[in-house]
């Protein structure tokens, strides 16, 4: 049985690996992820795991979501999965990802790049682990 992930205020190495394994089964079902990272969020004091991809728009979100559970199903026995209750879907139009584009693009891989207390065009970005960034204008 898989085992569920505990996220927490620290981001984890178990977060971290748990989140590029998901990425790395979502881009096998072909799921057109254009950008992935986990995300803090400072007002609630934890991290959130954002899935970003035009399918969010063109099926919505709950069938994005199916998407997921279905990836989950496909982890192995020995790897952590992330609840649904912290991953969050948007297309590519999301403000923050279009910020964050400005200032990284990491191409189709999964990278891993921190990306901690910077500001991009007035906006402040506590945290982020960003496994990629690859949406085109």
């Amino acid at each position: 049985m898989d085992k569920e992930l505990v996220v927490r205020e620290v981001l984890s190495e178990q977060m971290i690996d748990a989140g590029g394994k998901l990425v790395e089964r979502l881009d096998q079902s072909e799921s057109n992820v254009q950008a992935a990272l986990w995300l803090f969020l400072p007002e609630e004091k934890t991290w959130k795991m954002m899935i970003i991809s035009p399918l969010v728009k063109t099926d919505g979100p709950r069938s994005f979501y199916k998407r997921i559970l279905e990836a989950n199903k496909k982890a192995d026995e020995s790897e952590f999965i992330i609840s649904l209750n912290d991953v969050g879907v948007a297309d590519t139009s999301i403000p923050l990802i279009n910020l964050l584009r400005i200032a990284i693009s990491t191409g189709s891989g999964i990278t891993g790049i921190r990306f901690s207390k910077n500001t991009i065009n007035g906006a402040f970005i506590e945290d982020a682990y960003i496994y990629r960034i690859n949406i085109s204008t």
